[in-house]
């Protein structure tokens, strides 16, 4: 699990990268996805990415979770 977590978390963050360096100079109404335009409107495209970054904080967030949660399991078996 934690390599789908860390796959994932990799994934979105290089699309958000990408969506915001490739539309640093465009206009709301001609946004670019992947070096295609995108005419919805700037609300549509803002919560689009605002769902993206919320995918990406809980990859994270699982990720970091599984690495840092202890296993009682084995602490239990010393005593």
């Amino acid at each position: 699990m934690k390599a789908l977590y860390l796959a994932g978390s990799i994934v979105f963050t290089t699309l958000i990268l990408v969506l915001a360096f490739e539309n640093i100079n465009a206009q709301c109404s001609q946004i670019n996805f992947l070096f295609y335009d995108v005419r919805f409107s700037p609300t549509f495209i803002i919560l689009l990415v605002s769902v993206i970054g919320i995918v990406t904080g809980a990859l994270y967030h699982a990720f970091l979770g599984k690495i840092f949660e202890n296993s009682d399991g084995e602490e239990e078996e010393d005593f």
